[in-house]
């Protein structure tokens, strides 16, 4: 709760909230979804995981920028591609240096699918028999029986 608040608090002035960003009226810890526009490629609210109902938008000239910007940050857990032109989405999806990418959708999580990060976004993959691999050792134990 306060470090979600705390990325939203520390909006660069050059930035513009555009939807939420104030506190609800709602007992608990709750955080109003947050649209934040105008940012840089620097700013800290580009630059890390925040892991709450934010979302950033950030303007780019063609496909090129937008996979430098995507790929420019020093996380890979999960991006989403949202286009009609599936050749670009699988572009998209190719260049990105992420663990996940969807697109036309966003967070469907299934057990058959492996799911984490690259780069400084966690460690190995849950889910599916990668995930499984992670918690294994695998042994190789071959006996001859008329021996």
């Amino acid at each position: 709760f306060d470090r979600v608040n705390g990325f939203i608090s520390r909006t660069p002035s050059h930035a513009r909230i555009v939807a939420g960003g104030q506190p609800t009226n709602r007992a608990g810890y709750f955080v109003a979804p947050t649209v934040i526009a105008d940012l840089k490629q620097s700013d800290e609210l580009i630059q890390s995981e925040i892991f709450g109902p934010v979302i950033t938008i950030q303007k780019f000239k063609d496909e090129a920028e937008a996979v430098a910007m995507s790929n420019g940050i020093e996380y890979g857990l999960a991006s989403s591609v949202w286009t009609k032109d599936h050749g670009r989405a699988m572009r998209m999806a190719k260049a990105f240096d992420f663990g996940c990418v969807w697109i036309n959708t966003h967070i469907p999580i299934v057990a058959e699918m492996p799911h984490g990060g690259f780069k400084r976004s966690g460690y190995g993959k849950d889910l599916s028999n990668y995930g499984f691999e992670d918690y294994t050792r695998i042994k190789h134990v071959m006996t001859n029986l008329n021996a």
